[in-house]
């Protein structure tokens, strides 16, 4: 049997960028019922037979280690927004800036999920370019709407601190967070800052 799964960044959601997206994602992304974290694909979906689970997860988190340590905090900042046109949907999503260690990181681990792929047409695409989604649409006005508030709201895009690499799995049509891969520290909370 094959599972079908794709590694992602989860973000911090308690800052203010956080929220003004998930604010943003509760009045133009469908998609935010069954998917309310805030996540941004890392590498792209691909399918491994249920048995291979357990070992590719082990490559990665070992790999992970081998790039970031749990102490280093990371943030992933963003530049501003773009669309992604599909058959008649589009996507609204903020661009990411790349990183360094970020891109090195997921060469390795695009290599070790295609290692574990079942067969070339059900390992990631290096075509599919990861991106933070704020809306989804099939309507060309509605998206023009949202295209203009977007531009309004997140005109000062900034950066969001990144909580993990995780591995998120499909079942029943809605992705959910499989696995932790990796954590980053999210350095001192302002509370304690503050005593």
């Amino acid at each position: 049997m094959l599972i079908k799964l794709f590694v992602g960044l989860n973000f911090d959601e308690g800052n203010h960028f956080a929220k003004k997206i998930q604010n943003y994602r509760m009045r133009y992304d469908e998609k935010v019922v069954t998917n309310s974290s805030v996540y941004m694909p890392l590498i792209p979906p691909f399918e491994i037979p249920v048995t291979s689970l357990q070992s590719l997860q082990e490559e990665l988190r070992e790999e992970l280690e081998s790039f970031f340590n749990p102490e280093q905090t990371m943030n992933i900042g963003f530049t501003g927004i773009d669309v992604h046109s599909y058959s008649r949907k589009s996507i609204l999503y903020l661009k990411p800036m790349g990183d360094e260690d970020l891109g090195y990181a997921t060469e390795s681990l695009f290599q070790i999920c295609r290692e574990h792929a079942e067969s070339r047409e059900h390992a990631p695409s290096k075509e599919d370019k990861g991106f933070l989604t704020i809306g989804r649409f099939t309507d060309p006005s509605s998206l023009h709407a949202a295209i203009s508030v977007a531009q309004r709201e997140f005109a000062d895009c900034t950066s969001l601190p990144l909580r993990g690499v995780c591995l998120f799995q499909k079942n029943n049509g809605v992705w959910y967070q499989q696995n932790d891969l990796h954590q980053f520290s999210l350095g001192p909370s302002p509370l304690s800052e503050e005593r």
